[in-house]
Protein backbone atom coordinates (compact mmCIF):
# COMPACT_ATOMS: atom_id res chain seq x y z
CA UNK A 1 0.00 0.00 0.00
CA UNK A 2 1.40 3.14 -1.04
CA UNK A 3 1.85 6.01 1.91
CA UNK A 4 -0.97 8.34 0.73
CA UNK A 5 -3.47 5.84 0.49
CA UNK A 6 -2.50 4.32 4.08
CA UNK A 7 -2.40 8.33 5.16
CA UNK A 8 -5.90 8.61 3.77
CA UNK A 9 -7.18 5.78 5.12
CA UNK A 10 -5.80 6.27 8.28
CA UNK A 11 -7.97 10.08 8.32
CA UNK A 12 -11.01 8.32 7.16
CA UNK A 13 -11.09 5.73 10.31
CA UNK A 14 -9.89 7.95 12.79
CA UNK A 15 -11.34 11.87 12.22
CA UNK A 16 -13.68 11.25 9.55
CA UNK A 17 -16.37 10.67 12.43
CA UNK A 18 -15.79 13.91 14.01
CA UNK A 19 -16.58 15.54 10.84
CA UNK A 20 -20.03 17.35 9.68
CA UNK A 21 -19.40 16.12 6.27
CA UNK A 22 -21.50 13.02 4.48
CA UNK A 23 -18.48 12.72 2.25
CA UNK A 24 -15.02 11.37 2.52
CA UNK A 25 -13.47 12.70 -0.42
CA UNK A 26 -15.16 16.22 0.24
CA UNK A 27 -14.08 16.31 4.01
CA UNK A 28 -10.47 14.98 2.98
CA UNK A 29 -10.38 17.72 0.43
CA UNK A 30 -11.27 20.30 2.52
CA UNK A 31 -8.85 19.45 5.33
CA UNK A 32 -6.04 19.89 2.67
CA UNK A 33 -7.02 23.02 1.40
CA UNK A 34 -7.27 24.33 4.92
CA UNK A 35 -4.39 22.83 6.13
CA UNK A 36 -5.76 22.16 9.98
CA UNK A 37 -8.78 20.07 10.99
CA UNK A 38 -10.36 21.20 14.20
CA UNK A 39 -13.14 19.08 15.79
CA UNK A 40 -14.35 18.94 19.33
CA UNK A 41 -15.21 15.48 21.57
CA UNK A 42 -18.23 15.49 23.91
CA UNK A 43 -17.49 16.20 27.20
CA UNK A 44 -17.68 12.53 28.56
CA UNK A 45 -16.85 10.78 25.65
CA UNK A 46 -14.26 8.50 25.43
CA UNK A 47 -11.51 9.22 23.15
CA UNK A 48 -10.58 6.51 20.26
CA UNK A 49 -7.06 6.90 18.33
CA UNK A 50 -6.29 3.29 16.05
CA UNK A 51 -9.55 1.52 17.43
CA UNK A 52 -8.14 1.88 21.20
CA UNK A 53 -9.90 3.81 23.53
CA UNK A 54 -7.20 6.24 25.56
CA UNK A 55 -7.71 6.54 29.44
CA UNK A 56 -9.67 9.83 30.26
CA UNK A 57 -10.56 12.86 28.52
CA UNK A 58 -7.52 15.47 27.30
CA UNK A 59 -7.16 18.04 30.18
CA UNK A 60 -6.21 21.80 28.56
CA UNK A 61 -2.97 22.24 28.56
CA UNK A 62 -1.84 24.54 31.84
CA UNK A 63 -1.70 28.42 30.93
CA UNK A 64 1.10 30.37 32.63
CA UNK A 65 -0.36 33.13 35.10
CA UNK A 66 0.61 36.87 34.64
CA UNK A 67 3.64 36.61 36.15
CA UNK A 68 4.89 33.09 35.07
CA UNK A 69 6.12 31.31 32.27
CA UNK A 70 5.05 28.89 29.96
CA UNK A 71 8.50 26.16 29.03
CA UNK A 72 7.79 24.38 24.90
CA UNK A 73 9.90 21.03 25.16
CA UNK A 74 10.49 20.68 21.15
CA UNK A 75 12.92 18.81 18.83
CA UNK A 76 15.95 21.02 17.41
CA UNK A 77 16.67 21.08 13.74
CA UNK A 78 19.92 19.32 13.94
CA UNK A 79 19.64 16.70 16.67
CA UNK A 80 15.24 15.83 16.52
CA UNK A 81 14.93 13.64 19.35
CA UNK A 82 18.63 13.00 20.57
CA UNK A 83 19.23 9.87 18.74
CA UNK A 84 21.93 10.70 16.61
CA UNK A 85 23.61 13.12 19.01
CA UNK A 86 26.50 11.43 19.16
CA UNK A 87 27.29 12.48 15.18
CA UNK A 88 29.73 15.36 15.44
CA UNK A 89 28.49 16.79 12.42
CA UNK A 90 24.83 17.40 13.77
CA UNK A 91 26.01 19.11 17.01
CA UNK A 92 28.07 21.54 15.54
CA UNK A 93 25.03 21.78 12.87
CA UNK A 94 23.65 25.59 13.89
CA UNK A 95 20.10 26.27 14.01
CA UNK A 96 18.82 27.93 11.40
CA UNK A 97 17.16 30.94 13.01
CA UNK A 98 19.34 31.13 17.05
CA UNK A 99 22.91 29.92 14.56
CA UNK A 100 23.80 28.01 17.90
CA UNK A 101 25.06 24.97 18.65
CA UNK A 102 26.76 22.51 20.98
CA UNK A 103 24.22 22.56 23.74
CA UNK A 104 20.33 23.79 23.86
CA UNK A 105 18.85 27.00 25.70
CA UNK A 106 16.28 28.97 26.81
CA UNK A 107 15.55 30.84 24.02
CA UNK A 108 13.56 34.16 25.55
CA UNK A 109 11.56 37.22 23.96
CA UNK A 110 13.57 40.85 24.21
CA UNK A 111 11.03 42.31 26.18
CA UNK A 112 11.72 39.46 29.00
CA UNK A 113 14.98 39.82 28.80
CA UNK A 114 14.82 43.30 28.86
CA UNK A 115 12.76 42.72 32.53
CA UNK A 116 14.99 40.38 33.72
CA UNK A 117 18.05 41.85 33.33
CA UNK A 118 19.43 38.79 31.24
CA UNK A 119 21.81 38.95 28.17
CA UNK A 120 22.38 35.89 25.80
CA UNK A 121 24.61 33.34 27.86
CA UNK A 122 23.28 34.21 31.15
CA UNK A 123 22.55 31.11 33.19
CA UNK A 124 18.78 31.25 34.06
CA UNK A 125 17.06 28.67 36.60
CA UNK A 126 13.58 27.67 34.92
CA UNK A 127 12.72 25.10 37.10
CA UNK A 128 14.36 22.63 40.02
CA UNK A 129 17.47 21.19 38.28
CA UNK A 130 16.83 22.67 35.03
CA UNK A 131 19.46 25.55 34.66
CA UNK A 132 20.26 26.85 30.99
CA UNK A 133 21.73 29.63 29.34
CA UNK A 134 19.34 32.07 27.77
CA UNK A 135 18.98 32.87 24.25
CA UNK A 136 17.42 36.13 23.20
CA UNK A 137 15.28 35.15 20.26
CA UNK A 138 13.51 38.30 18.05
CA UNK A 139 9.97 36.52 17.62
CA UNK A 140 9.76 35.06 20.77
CA UNK A 141 6.36 35.66 22.61
CA UNK A 142 6.49 37.19 25.73
CA UNK A 143 5.45 35.12 28.46
CA UNK A 144 7.44 31.82 26.67
CA UNK A 145 10.49 29.91 26.72
CA UNK A 146 11.63 27.59 24.46
CA UNK A 147 14.07 24.84 25.03
CA UNK A 148 15.51 21.49 22.54
CA UNK A 149 15.03 17.80 23.59
CA UNK A 150 17.95 15.84 22.35
CA UNK A 151 20.54 16.73 24.64
CA UNK A 152 22.24 15.96 27.76
CA UNK A 153 23.31 12.43 27.51
CA UNK A 154 25.51 10.45 29.91
CA UNK A 155 27.42 7.46 28.19
CA UNK A 156 26.10 7.68 25.34
CA UNK A 157 29.78 8.22 23.13
CA UNK A 158 32.63 10.70 22.88
CA UNK A 159 30.67 13.87 21.08
CA UNK A 160 27.38 13.83 23.49
CA UNK A 161 28.33 13.33 26.30
CA UNK A 162 27.50 15.88 29.16
CA UNK A 163 26.39 18.31 26.48
CA UNK A 164 23.92 20.39 27.11
CA UNK A 165 20.47 19.01 29.67
CA UNK A 166 18.07 16.45 29.32
CA UNK A 167 14.85 18.03 29.02
CA UNK A 168 12.99 13.90 28.50
CA UNK A 169 12.32 14.17 32.92
CA UNK A 170 10.42 17.52 31.87
CA UNK A 171 8.15 16.02 29.21
CA UNK A 172 5.18 14.76 31.82
CA UNK A 173 2.63 12.12 30.79
CA UNK A 174 -1.02 13.21 31.80
CA UNK A 175 -3.83 11.20 31.11
CA UNK A 176 -2.09 9.00 28.30
CA UNK A 177 -0.60 11.55 26.17
CA UNK A 178 2.85 13.15 26.72
CA UNK A 179 3.07 17.06 27.11
CA UNK A 180 6.43 18.30 25.85
CA UNK A 181 5.92 21.33 28.04
CA UNK A 182 4.97 23.15 31.44
CA UNK A 183 4.37 26.11 33.33
CA UNK A 184 6.60 27.41 35.51
CA UNK A 185 5.71 30.80 38.15
CA UNK A 186 9.28 32.68 37.84
CA UNK A 187 12.22 32.02 36.16
CA UNK A 188 15.73 33.18 38.06
CA UNK A 189 18.53 35.54 36.90
CA UNK A 190 21.72 33.93 38.39
CA UNK A 191 23.85 36.17 37.53
CA UNK A 192 25.88 33.78 35.92
CA UNK A 193 27.22 33.67 32.61
CA UNK A 194 27.95 30.80 29.92
CA UNK A 195 29.53 31.44 26.37
CA UNK A 196 27.54 30.37 23.54
CA UNK A 197 28.95 28.83 20.22
CA UNK A 198 27.65 31.13 17.96
CA UNK A 199 28.09 30.66 14.41
CA UNK A 200 26.48 34.22 13.41
CA UNK A 201 26.36 37.37 15.72
CA UNK A 202 24.84 39.90 13.60
CA UNK A 203 20.92 40.05 12.57
CA UNK A 204 20.70 43.25 10.72
CA UNK A 205 21.80 43.72 6.91
CA UNK A 206 22.30 47.87 7.48
CA UNK A 207 20.49 48.94 5.01
CA UNK A 208 22.38 46.87 2.39
CA UNK A 209 20.52 45.09 -0.50
CA UNK A 210 21.77 41.82 0.84
CA UNK A 211 18.60 39.96 0.83
CA UNK A 212 16.62 41.39 -1.45
CA UNK A 213 12.54 41.23 -1.62
CA UNK A 214 9.42 42.46 -3.01
CA UNK A 215 5.81 42.37 -2.73
CA UNK A 216 4.15 39.77 -4.65
CA UNK A 217 1.61 42.44 -6.49
CA UNK A 218 4.82 44.40 -7.23
CA UNK A 219 6.39 41.73 -8.87
CA UNK A 220 3.90 40.62 -10.80
CA UNK A 221 3.50 44.15 -12.63
CA UNK A 222 7.02 44.06 -12.59
CA UNK A 223 9.33 40.96 -12.60
CA UNK A 224 12.48 43.00 -11.78
CA UNK A 225 11.07 45.20 -8.88
CA UNK A 226 13.29 45.43 -5.51
CA UNK A 227 16.30 44.47 -8.06
CA UNK A 228 16.42 47.40 -10.47
CA UNK A 229 20.18 47.98 -8.44
CA UNK A 230 21.63 44.80 -10.58
CA UNK A 231 21.08 46.12 -14.58
CA UNK A 232 22.57 49.30 -13.54
CA UNK A 233 25.60 48.00 -11.81
CA UNK A 234 26.21 45.36 -14.67
CA UNK A 235 25.80 48.38 -17.45
CA UNK A 236 27.87 51.08 -15.92
CA UNK A 237 30.55 49.66 -14.32
CA UNK A 238 33.64 49.65 -16.27
CA UNK A 239 37.08 47.13 -14.53
CA UNK A 240 40.34 47.68 -14.72
CA UNK A 241 40.54 43.37 -15.04
CA UNK A 242 40.53 42.33 -18.80
CA UNK A 243 37.59 40.37 -19.46
CA UNK A 244 37.52 37.04 -19.44
CA UNK A 245 36.08 34.72 -22.03
CA UNK A 246 35.12 31.40 -21.23
CA UNK A 247 35.42 29.50 -24.32
CA UNK A 248 34.35 25.74 -23.52
CA UNK A 249 32.57 25.15 -19.81
CA UNK A 250 31.65 28.31 -17.66
CA UNK A 251 30.13 26.82 -14.31
CA UNK A 252 27.97 28.97 -11.84
CA UNK A 253 25.53 28.66 -9.19
CA UNK A 254 21.69 30.05 -9.03
CA UNK A 255 19.97 30.77 -5.50
CA UNK A 256 16.36 30.61 -5.61
CA UNK A 257 15.65 33.09 -1.86
CA UNK A 258 12.55 32.35 -2.17
CA UNK A 259 12.59 28.62 -1.84
CA UNK A 260 15.47 28.51 0.63
CA UNK A 261 13.95 27.37 3.99
CA UNK A 262 16.84 27.79 5.51
CA UNK A 263 17.00 23.79 6.67
CA UNK A 264 21.15 23.36 6.52
CA UNK A 265 20.87 20.26 4.65
CA UNK A 266 23.51 21.75 1.79
CA UNK A 267 25.42 22.57 5.03
CA UNK A 268 25.59 18.75 6.28
CA UNK A 269 25.95 17.27 2.35
CA UNK A 270 28.65 19.40 2.09
CA UNK A 271 30.19 18.60 4.86
CA UNK A 272 30.50 14.86 4.12
CA UNK A 273 31.26 15.24 0.59
CA UNK A 274 33.84 17.79 1.36
CA UNK A 275 35.74 16.07 3.97
CA UNK A 276 35.27 19.05 5.98
CA UNK A 277 36.25 18.85 9.77
CA UNK A 278 34.09 19.42 13.20
CA UNK A 279 36.29 21.70 15.23
CA UNK A 280 34.36 21.65 18.78
CA UNK A 281 32.37 24.29 20.76
CA UNK A 282 35.53 26.13 22.03
CA UNK A 283 36.87 26.62 18.41
CA UNK A 284 33.46 27.53 17.52
CA UNK A 285 33.35 30.14 20.01
CA UNK A 286 36.50 31.46 18.95
CA UNK A 287 34.85 32.03 15.08
CA UNK A 288 36.96 29.18 13.75
CA UNK A 289 34.51 26.72 12.39
CA UNK A 290 34.92 25.07 9.10
CA UNK A 291 31.53 24.85 6.84
CA UNK A 292 31.76 25.92 3.40
CA UNK A 293 28.71 26.71 2.99
CA UNK A 294 26.71 28.41 5.63
CA UNK A 295 23.30 29.85 5.93
CA UNK A 296 23.18 33.67 6.79
CA UNK A 297 20.15 34.51 8.63
CA UNK A 298 18.95 38.24 8.98
CA UNK A 299 15.75 40.00 10.85
CA UNK A 300 13.97 42.94 9.39
CA UNK A 301 11.13 45.11 10.97
CA UNK A 302 10.69 45.41 15.19
CA UNK A 303 12.32 42.35 17.08
CA UNK A 304 9.21 41.56 18.65
CA UNK A 305 7.47 41.23 15.24
CA UNK A 306 10.28 40.09 12.60
CA UNK A 307 10.60 38.85 9.33
CA UNK A 308 13.27 35.98 8.88
CA UNK A 309 15.50 35.46 5.64
CA UNK A 310 18.28 32.85 5.39
CA UNK A 311 20.59 32.90 2.57
CA UNK A 312 22.67 30.32 1.59
CA UNK A 313 26.54 31.83 1.37
CA UNK A 314 29.34 30.05 0.21
CA UNK A 315 32.25 30.87 -2.20
CA UNK A 316 31.47 32.81 -5.06
CA UNK A 317 33.61 32.21 -7.75
CA UNK A 318 34.35 36.01 -8.63
CA UNK A 319 35.92 36.10 -12.24
CA UNK A 320 37.44 39.60 -11.33
CA UNK A 321 38.55 37.28 -7.46
CA UNK A 322 40.00 39.80 -4.69
CA UNK A 323 41.39 36.64 -2.99
CA UNK A 324 43.65 35.70 -6.54
CA UNK A 325 45.73 38.84 -6.62
CA UNK A 326 47.10 39.03 -3.02
CA UNK A 327 48.16 35.55 -2.98
CA UNK A 328 52.26 35.85 -2.40
CA UNK A 329 52.28 32.20 -4.12
CA UNK A 330 49.46 31.39 -6.27
CA UNK A 331 47.89 28.76 -4.40
CA UNK A 332 44.62 30.58 -5.10
CA UNK A 333 43.61 30.87 -8.88
CA UNK A 334 41.15 30.32 -11.72
CA UNK A 335 40.84 27.95 -13.88
CA UNK A 336 39.69 28.28 -17.29
CA UNK A 337 36.31 26.90 -16.29
CA UNK A 338 35.45 29.59 -13.94
CA UNK A 339 36.10 28.28 -10.59
CA UNK A 340 38.29 29.96 -8.24
CA UNK A 341 40.75 26.95 -6.97
CA UNK A 342 42.96 25.91 -4.35
CA UNK A 343 46.01 24.21 -5.01
CA UNK A 344 46.95 23.13 -1.23
CA UNK A 345 50.52 22.27 -1.12
CA UNK A 346 51.33 25.95 -2.58
CA UNK A 347 49.25 27.40 -0.07
CA UNK A 348 51.69 29.07 3.27
CA UNK A 349 48.91 30.25 5.19
CA UNK A 350 49.38 34.04 4.94
CA UNK A 351 45.59 34.59 4.88
CA UNK A 352 45.50 37.48 2.98
CA UNK A 353 43.14 35.61 0.41
CA UNK A 354 40.94 35.52 3.68
CA UNK A 355 41.60 39.56 4.35
CA UNK A 356 40.61 40.05 0.86
CA UNK A 357 37.92 38.77 0.36
CA UNK A 358 34.46 40.48 0.52
CA UNK A 359 31.79 38.09 1.13
CA UNK A 360 34.11 36.42 3.91
CA UNK A 361 33.52 32.49 2.73
CA UNK A 362 37.06 31.22 3.12
CA UNK A 363 38.52 29.05 5.73
CA UNK A 364 41.65 28.46 7.76
CA UNK A 365 43.12 25.30 9.49
CA UNK A 366 44.23 26.22 12.69
CA UNK A 367 44.69 22.68 13.53
CA UNK A 368 45.10 19.59 12.08
CA UNK A 369 41.82 17.83 12.90
CA UNK A 370 42.81 14.58 11.43
CA UNK A 371 44.48 12.00 13.35
CA UNK A 372 44.33 14.93 16.38
CA UNK A 373 43.45 13.03 19.90
CA UNK A 374 42.26 16.81 20.56
CA UNK A 375 39.78 16.66 18.38
CA UNK A 376 38.54 12.83 18.96
CA UNK A 377 35.20 13.25 17.47
CA UNK A 378 36.27 13.63 14.56
CA UNK A 379 38.49 11.34 12.31
CA UNK A 380 41.18 10.33 15.04
CA UNK A 381 40.36 6.40 14.57
CA UNK A 382 40.45 4.16 12.00
CA UNK A 383 36.89 3.72 12.11
CA UNK A 384 36.01 7.18 11.87
CA UNK A 385 38.08 7.56 9.22
CA UNK A 386 36.14 5.72 6.81
CA UNK A 387 33.52 8.87 6.77
CA UNK A 388 36.08 10.41 4.96
CA UNK A 389 35.90 10.82 1.00
CA UNK A 390 38.74 9.49 -1.34
CA UNK A 391 37.46 11.27 -3.92
CA UNK A 392 39.20 14.99 -1.84
CA UNK A 393 41.63 15.86 -0.01
CA UNK A 394 41.96 16.12 3.86
CA UNK A 395 43.47 19.68 4.82
CA UNK A 396 46.79 19.98 6.88
CA UNK A 397 47.13 22.40 9.21
CA UNK A 398 48.03 26.30 7.87
CA UNK A 399 45.79 25.77 4.62
CA UNK A 400 42.96 28.08 3.98
CA UNK A 401 40.12 26.26 2.38
CA UNK A 402 36.58 27.34 0.90
CA UNK A 403 33.96 25.82 -1.56
CA UNK A 404 35.29 24.19 -4.79
CA UNK A 405 31.59 23.71 -6.41
CA UNK A 406 32.79 20.42 -5.96
CA UNK A 407 35.11 20.01 -8.44
CA UNK A 408 35.43 16.42 -8.03
CA UNK A 409 31.80 15.68 -9.00
CA UNK A 410 32.39 17.72 -12.32
CA UNK A 411 35.68 16.10 -13.38
CA UNK A 412 33.78 12.74 -12.50
CA UNK A 413 30.86 13.46 -15.03
CA UNK A 414 33.10 14.69 -17.52
CA UNK A 415 35.32 11.78 -17.55
CA UNK A 416 32.43 9.83 -17.81
CA UNK A 417 30.97 11.86 -20.75
CA UNK A 418 34.42 11.16 -22.48
CA UNK A 419 34.29 7.55 -22.21
CA UNK A 420 30.52 7.70 -23.35
CA UNK A 421 31.59 9.68 -26.62
CA UNK A 422 29.10 12.55 -25.97
CA UNK A 423 28.24 16.34 -24.61
CA UNK A 424 27.90 16.73 -20.96
CA UNK A 425 23.83 17.29 -20.11
CA UNK A 426 22.08 19.77 -18.37
CA UNK A 427 22.00 18.53 -14.65
CA UNK A 428 24.08 16.00 -15.16
CA UNK A 429 26.31 17.81 -12.60
CA UNK A 430 24.86 18.22 -9.22
CA UNK A 431 26.97 19.59 -6.89
CA UNK A 432 26.33 18.31 -2.66
CA UNK A 433 24.39 21.18 -2.08
CA UNK A 434 22.36 21.28 -4.78
CA UNK A 435 21.70 17.41 -4.60
CA UNK A 436 20.37 17.91 -0.83
CA UNK A 437 18.28 21.09 -1.11
CA UNK A 438 14.95 19.40 0.01
CA UNK A 439 13.38 22.77 -2.21
CA UNK A 440 15.18 22.28 -5.07
CA UNK A 441 16.36 26.09 -4.09
CA UNK A 442 20.01 25.40 -5.72
CA UNK A 443 21.02 24.97 -9.43
CA UNK A 444 23.98 24.77 -10.91
CA UNK A 445 25.55 23.80 -14.25
CA UNK A 446 26.94 25.57 -17.30
CA UNK A 447 26.61 29.36 -18.00
CA UNK A 448 27.76 28.95 -21.54
CA UNK A 449 24.97 26.45 -22.54
CA UNK A 450 22.25 29.21 -22.69
CA UNK A 451 19.28 26.84 -22.21
CA UNK A 452 20.54 24.96 -19.25
CA UNK A 453 18.19 26.03 -15.89
CA UNK A 454 21.14 27.86 -14.87
CA UNK A 455 21.35 29.89 -17.59
CA UNK A 456 17.78 30.57 -17.17
CA UNK A 457 17.89 31.76 -13.97
CA UNK A 458 20.56 34.17 -14.28
CA UNK A 459 18.17 35.94 -17.16
CA UNK A 460 15.69 35.95 -15.00
CA UNK A 461 14.78 39.85 -13.59
CA UNK A 462 14.92 38.45 -10.40
CA UNK A 463 18.52 37.75 -10.44
CA UNK A 464 21.07 39.81 -8.82
CA UNK A 465 24.73 39.23 -7.48
CA UNK A 466 26.20 40.13 -4.17
CA UNK A 467 27.86 43.34 -3.19
CA UNK A 468 27.68 44.06 -7.06
CA UNK A 469 29.07 47.54 -6.48
CA UNK A 470 32.74 45.98 -6.10
CA UNK A 471 32.61 44.04 -9.87
CA UNK A 472 33.95 40.83 -8.62
CA UNK A 473 31.41 39.60 -11.00
CA UNK A 474 30.49 36.42 -8.99
CA UNK A 475 29.65 33.22 -10.45
CA UNK A 476 26.97 32.32 -7.80
CA UNK A 477 23.59 34.58 -8.48
CA UNK A 478 20.50 35.16 -6.13
CA UNK A 479 16.42 35.69 -7.22
CA UNK A 480 15.13 38.20 -5.08
CA UNK A 481 12.76 37.01 -2.19
CA UNK A 482 8.82 37.48 -3.19
CA UNK A 483 6.75 38.35 -0.04
CA UNK A 484 2.64 38.19 -0.16
CA UNK A 485 2.73 40.75 2.22
CA UNK A 486 0.67 43.52 2.69
CA UNK A 487 3.35 46.23 3.57
CA UNK A 488 5.24 45.48 0.47
CA UNK A 489 2.17 44.91 -1.66
CA UNK A 490 0.93 48.98 -1.09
Amino acid sequence: MLYHDYLKANWEKVYFQFSKSSDFMNFWNQSLGNGVFNYTIPVGSPLKFHGEELSGAMKSVPVANENGYEVIISESVALGTGMHANNPWLMELPDPVSRQCWENVAAISPGDAQKLGIESGTLVKIAEGLILPAFIQPGQADGTISVALGYGHTGSGPVCNNIGVNLYPFAKLADGNRSYGFVTDKLENTHKNSQLALTQVHYLMEGRPIVRETGLSEYLNNPAAGNEQHSEFESTHKSLYPEIKYDGFHWGMAIDLNACIGCNSCVIACQAENNIPVVGKQEVINRRIMHWIKIDRYYSDSPDDPKVYFQPLACQHCDNAPCENVCPVSATNHSSEGLNQMAYNRCVGTKYCINNCPYKVRRFNWYRYTNNKEFDFNTASDLGKMVLNPDVTVRERGVVEKCSFCVQRIQEKKLQAKLENRTLKDNEIKTACMQACPAGAIVFGNLNDKNSMVSKLFDDPRRYHLLEELHTLPSTGYLTKVRNDEKLNT
